[in-house]
């Protein structure tokens, strides 16, 4: 297992930003919508404005430093080795509390089926926490350089919904099962085995299983969780259509900063515009999860 406390602990210690960053969770603003049989809840969050904002056109991408590579970091971040390839880093822009980013070393495009085993070994490694990925196109804020994110556990609201949401078996077998998520919102996929490599073989069905969807041979569109407990993996996929809604992209009035990445749909919806955060509605939510999920 990582002790990745260690890690967190002397980066607050001696990175003044990113404690300043930490200690504002402390006070963050929530509002909290019932939505019927699953809850979303709303973050007011300004730090977020640059990553809600940014563009991502492969040119904007191209003409930047990558923030993930080694030798772009700030001197003052350092990491845990995980294993050969990926890397333990704090986030200094978090979201949740214990939020840490796992970038590979190589600069090379966000992907996810070849790393789909690192992936769920991680989430073994980090019991602590939930493990996240970002689609290139479903809110990767560097879709160039592949990497994954973390949080504390208990987060997140899927992961108390799990014990409580309708479920229909997709497929099962003595040492797991593929469920999806019934009347919540936006499709989400579950997978839970004993196995690791059962699991990552349920994963791979999935992801081929999208691309047909899709009527591509390109990564499907999607966002994925996954953590370890009581000697079971669990994924979760939230299949995606686009990234952005349709009020991203209104002038005047009608804008609203609603990027939506892997932790908007898991029920946190990040918004670092006052204005977008006082004016949310219900009807608003199942809009944009209609536009940007299945």
């Amino acid at each position: 297992m990582i002790d990745y406390k260690a890690l967190y602990d002397d980066q607050l210690k001696v990175w003044d930003d990113f404690r300043e960053r930490v200690a504002q969770l402390d006070s963050i603003e929530l509002r909290k919508f019932d939505m019927g049989s699953y809850s979303i809840y709303a973050q007011y969050n300004p730090a977020r404005a640059v990553s809600s904002g940014a563009k991502l056109d492969a040119k904007t991408i191209a003409n930047r430093k990558c923030f993930l590579c080694e030798s772009n970091r700030p001197t003052i971040q350092e990491g845990i080795k995980l294993d050969e390839q990926f890397t333990l880093l704090v986030n200094p822009f978090p979201i949740l509390k214990g939020h840490m980013t796992i970038p590979i070393k190589e600069h090379k495009a966000q992907e996810i089926l070849p790393y789909i085993g690192s992936f769920i070994s991680f989430c073994k490694e980090l019991p602590s926490h939930t493990l996240l990925y970002n689609g290139p196109q479903c809110g990767a804020s560097a879709p160039d350089h592949l990497h994954f994110q973390a949080v504390l556990k208990g987060q997140l609201p899927f992961e108390s919904e799990l014990a409580i949401v309708k479920t229909r078996v997709l497929s099962e077998c003595k040492e797991g099962k593929m469920e999806e998520f019934l009347n919540y919102g936006r499709k989400c996929i579950h997978i839970q085995s004993e196995k690791a490599n059962l699991t990552q073989s349920y994963f791979e069905q999935l992801y081929k299983q999208l691309q047909m969807l899709s009527g591509t041979e390109e990564e499907p569109k999607m966002n994925l969780f996954g953590f370890y407990e009581k000697g079971d993996w669990h994924l979760f996929v939230f299949p995606r259509k686009k990234h952005r809604p349709t009020q991203f992209f209104e002038e005047g009035e009608g804008y609203k900063m609603i990027s939506p990445g892997a932790i908007d749909v898991a029920g946190i919806l990040v918004l670092p515009r006052r204005k977008d955060f006082d004016e949310l509605t219900k009807d608003v939510i199942e809009d944009v999860f209609k536009q940007v999920c299945y």
